[in-house]
Order: C-alpha cells, then structure tokens, then sequence
C-alpha cells in the first residue's frame, strides 16, 4: 500500500498532460487527418499542421524532452536536409524572374512551412515511441479506407470528387508506414487488410495513378527484402537518369514519328518548349510558371505535368541537380534504417516518385503536406522499433537472487 502511495506521488500531473496532448495531435494527424480528407479538399493542408502543432507544444511542456536545440541543429545539418534547404534557396532566386512573383511567394513560404513544421513533430517524437500511439495510424488508415469505399460507392452530390481522389493518395502514402509497423509486431491479419483496402481503393478510385505507382512501390519492396543495397542503389540510379536526363528524353522522343495525343504529344510539347528558348535549361522560367501559364493558356494544357518536366520548366538544371541530389541522399538515409523498415520506406519512396512522375499536381501543397505527414508516421515507427518485443526476464533470475 505504501509503494502504491508512493508511485501515485511521483506522478508529475504536468508531464501526464503533456503525454495526453502529445497522444491528441499524434490522433488528429493518424486518424482526423485520413478520415477529413475524404470530405474535403482543405483538409490535409489545416488538420495536418494542427496536428504537428499540437505534437511539438505537448514536448514542449516536458522540460527537456526531447526537442532539444542539438537535436534540432542535427536534424538541420543532415545532407537531405541541407539538399532540400539548397532547393528551397534556389526556388527563392528563382522569384527575381518569374512573372508571378506574389504567388511564387506564397508557394514557397507554404512549402518550407510544411517541411519546417514536419522536421520540428519529427524532433518532438519521444526517443521511445508507445506501442499504444503506433497503433493509432492503423485505425485511422483502416477507418478513412472504409469510409472512402463507401462514399465512392454512394457518390453523394456533396463530396468532393478531388477531395476524394486526394484522400485516397493520403490513405495510401499513409498505409506505407503502417504496413510497417503492423509487420514489425507480425499483426499479418490486419496488415493484409489494410493492403486490401488500399488496393480496392486503387481499383475504384484512382486506378489509372494509383496502381501505376502501387506497382513501382511492391516491386521496390520486393527487390530491397531479398537485396537492400541492389535495390537501394538501381532506385537512384532510375531516379537520377530520368530526373537528368528528362530534357534529353524529351527531344530525343520527339525525333520519332510526331503523334497528335497522348505521351508522344506530351514530349513533343516538352521539346518544342526546348528548342524555341535552350537557355531556360540554365534558370527555368521561375516558380510557379508551370500551372500559372498553363491556367492562363501560355502552356499547352497537353505539356507535361510530371514533376520532372515542372523542376525543369521552373527551376531549371540548378533545380534538377538539387532534386537529384535530395532524392539520393533520401535514399541513402532510407536505407540505413535496416532490414525492418528501410524496405517498406523505400517502396514508399518508389510509389510516392512513381506518382509524381505519373503528374498527379504533385507540386501542389497538398502533396508536399501529405508527404509531411507520411514522413512523420515513419519517424515514429523507427522510435518505436525496439518496442516491438516485450523484454523476456531469464528464467532463473528469481531463483539466482533467492541464491544470492
């Protein structure tokens, strides 16, 4: 009785309020944020910062946990941090010449916002991630999973088909980390009921992108269970000759039989885009020129809408060679996860490119936050890798101190 008085009195009221508001804005991110989505359009760029926000001030409230100025400064300094950070400092220049200032201006504070505030949840994730807060992803993907079935199959008036078709890329992205983690504690059963559901959503849904993607992401998975390092290394060998040489692609494409629709028109356009200005390969046109001249018809709406074409149109080889580069380094950061996680994280990354290079409106803000999101599921199944076994105590432990 005097022991149980005793750890009631060691209980910090402050510290339990602050682990209670940590699990709230893990919940909004993992359960909300899926289950909105698919109601409205908005929902993944408010739902998902509040999310973070909640996360980062709950750590906040613990003194010295864990998000620490070093810990921060480290995250910061990291090569895909400094890769990305080169990005959004060229995207910036880039501002001095394009002919949409304001609204490059916009794009890119929405931009570096979403990944600030996902690098600083990242930072305020417990070294130690709960077993209880990585189960909640699970409910929130197998919950909007369902909920988006049943509204495709009603097809009400009043949803959204954008904020449908949005929501199920989210729920897939999303199933990534929880498929990990799921595997992680051998919870096959409700693992392949979660690929099920995202499966049956691409089929219904959002076939004609998803699947595509779906398949590179498998196949990506596949190759880095049996051969890490293979896989690891072909994925940024593909990534870096399709991003580099995506300009050379396109003329060299254009050279064979002109077609009036489809992808050959597609890369007859990107070529035509080419010859008539070759010094647009050096600078781009600036931020946010892509959908601005496409929506005021100074692009073709048949150009490409690949995030490989809009890194070049945009920000030209400084832009390529910087997404390269953080893509790369990506990879190598992914694939020093080990043989749990890395697999599962680089088919993520496969499916994710592969959807991006399909021309989803990738550059668009929802995207980059719905990445956010994803990469903020991962770092909490990597805190919580060494939770998936529960210590076994040595059998003769009892009998050792009655000995001693």
């Amino acid at each position: 009785m005097a022991s149980l008085l005793n750890t009631r009195a060691n209980v910090d009221p402050a510290e339990q309020a602050a682990l209670l508001l940590f699990r709230v804005g893990f919940a909004i991110i993992s359960i909300a944020l899926p289950v909105m989505a698919v109601f409205s359009r908005r929902a993944l760029v408010v739902v998902a910062p509040i999310g973070a926000i909640v996360m980062v001030a709950a750590m906040l409230m613990l003194p010295g946990q864990p998000l620490g100025g070093g810990r921060v400064r480290r995250a910061l300094s990291s090569p895909p941090a400094l890769a990305a950070l080169f990005l959004l400092m060229w995207s910036a220049i880039s501002l001095l010449w394009t002919p949409f200032p304001a609204a490059g201006a916009e794009r890119l504070f929405r931009v570096a916002g979403s990944v600030l505030l996902a690098a600083a949840a990242i930072a305020a994730l417990p070294p130690r991630m709960r077993t209880s807060n990585l189960y909640l992803p699970a409910i929130g993907v197998g919950l909007a999973g369902l909920v988006a079935l049943a509204v495709a199959g009603l097809r009400p008036a009043a949803v959204d088909p954008t904020a449908i078709e949005r929501a199920v890329v989210l729920i897939t992205l999303m199933a990534w980390p929880t498929v990990t983690w799921l595997s992680m504690k051998r919870r096959s059963v409700p693992a392949m009921a979660i690929a099920a559901t995202v499966g049956a959503l691409a089929l219904v849904i959002q076939g004609a992108a998803v699947l595509p993607a779906l398949l590179v992401g498998a196949v990506l998975l596949g190759g880095a269970i049996n051969n890490l390092r293979g896989a690891s290394a072909a994925f940024t060998t593909a990534v870096a000759l399709l991003i580099m040489g995506g300009p050379l692609i396109a003329l060299m494409l254009s050279l064979l039989a002109p077609q009036e629709s489809g992808f050959g028109r597609t890369m007859q356009l990107w070529s035509d885009i080419i010859v008539a200005d070759p010094s647009r390969l050096l600078t781009g046109h600036g931020l946010e020129t892509a959908l601005r001249n496409r929506i005021s018809q100074l692009l073709d709406p048949e150009a490409p809408k690949s995030l490989i074409f809009e890194v070049w149109y945009e920000l030209g080889i400084l832009g390529a060679m910087g997404a390269t580069t953080l893509f790369a380094l990506g990879v190598a950061a992914v694939s020093r996860l080990g043989r749990t996680i890395a697999p599962f994280a680089l088919g993520c990354m496969g499916f994710a490119f592969a959807l991006s290079v399909i021309g989803l409106g990738t550059s668009q803000t929802w995207w980059i936050t719905a990445l956010a999101a994803t990469s903020i599921l991962f770092a909490a199944v990597v805190n919580g890798e060494f939770r998936t076994e529960r210590p076994v105590a040595a059998p003769d432990a009892g009998r050792q101190a009655a000995i001693t």
